[in-house]
């Protein structure tokens, strides 16, 4: 009885001996490969993290120079002091987007991009706004082509531009989009203008927007050429065919109106007569 029960312990022995070897057969190179990969992955883990933690702080890295391009009235003084800019500093480190956003504050910044250039440079491209007129409110306003009034205009910066008046402040703050969509017409017939041979030896210097009459353009002596709302692109063909026929006959006009839209065709001209210089 007692050798029976030795050999039923050795058998059931030997069959979880073959089992556990089945099993080690069958899952191990799973078994391993999950190890494998688990080691790997928290070396990889941590070996980025030193990494991040050495490319932060390492000396290799340090800003030495700051590359300003685009900038025609920004300086690379401007630069670094509105960006809060250290000699020094990480650059890895350096949060980028901050930058660009102290640097856009400057008034002449229309887009600012800030980017690393490792080891040790920091790029700064700058797109500055370009004026193209003046608008009038309380002080005068430097417009650009977008119809943004981005800073107070200095004696220095308003030579030769056209004025654009007839907005309010209130009109510009409260209806935003729609008053910008105004001074943008406003900017486009000045630009027109200045295009067509009418506008020889006659050079815009004010462009009103009218509640009633809509845009006038007024010309450096004096003339008023009345656009309301009509087409300006037509208008202004209209006008180089009466200043041809005033030229003929030796008028100097007053005041121009082209805005008949009902006949838009028709042009009313208040004219004087021009002296030849012969007489008294």
């Amino acid at each position: 009885m007692f050798r029976s029960r030795r050999n039923r312990r050795k058998v059931d022995l030997a069959r979880k001996t073959s089992e556990v070897k089945a099993s080690v057969r069958s899952h191990g190179p799973a078994v391993l490969k999950a190890l494998l990969v688990t080691a790997l992955t928290t070396g990889a883990a941590y070996g980025a993290v030193c990494g991040w933690r050495w490319a932060t702080t390492t000396d290799a890295f340090a800003m030495k120079r700051v590359q300003v391009s685009g900038g025609a009235r920004v300086t690379e003084a401007q630069v670094w002091r509105l960006g809060g800019l250290v000699a020094g500093t990480n650059l890895v480190a350096m949060d980028v987007a901050a930058v660009e956003r102290a640097v856009a504050t400057h008034p002449w910044v229309r887009v600012a991009t800030v980017s690393r250039a490792l080891p040790d440079a920091l790029v700064v491209r700058l797109v500055e706004h370009e004026p193209v007129a003046l608008l009038a409110l309380t002080d005068l306003y430097l417009l650009d082509a977008d119809g943004e009034p981005f800073k107070r205009a200095q004696a220095s910066e308003a030579v030769d531009l056209p004025l654009v008046t007839g907005i309010g402040r209130d009109a510009l703050v409260g209806r935003r989009d729609e008053t910008r969509a105004v001074i943008r017409r406003a900017l486009h017939a000045a630009e027109a203008y200045g295009r067509s041979p009418a506008s020889k030896g006659h050079p815009v210097s004010e462009v009103n927007v009218g509640p009633d009459l809509g845009l006038t353009l007024v010309t450096a002596n004096g003339e008023a050429l009345v656009l309301g709302e009509v087409d300006v692109e037509r208008a202004l063909e209209r006008l180089a065919r009466v200043r041809r026929e005033r030229e003929a006959r030796q008028l100097s006009a007053e005041v121009i109106r082209l805005d008949n839209r009902t006949r838009p065709d028709w042009v009313a001209v208040r004219a004087s007569a021009v002296r030849s210089g012969r007489g008294p």
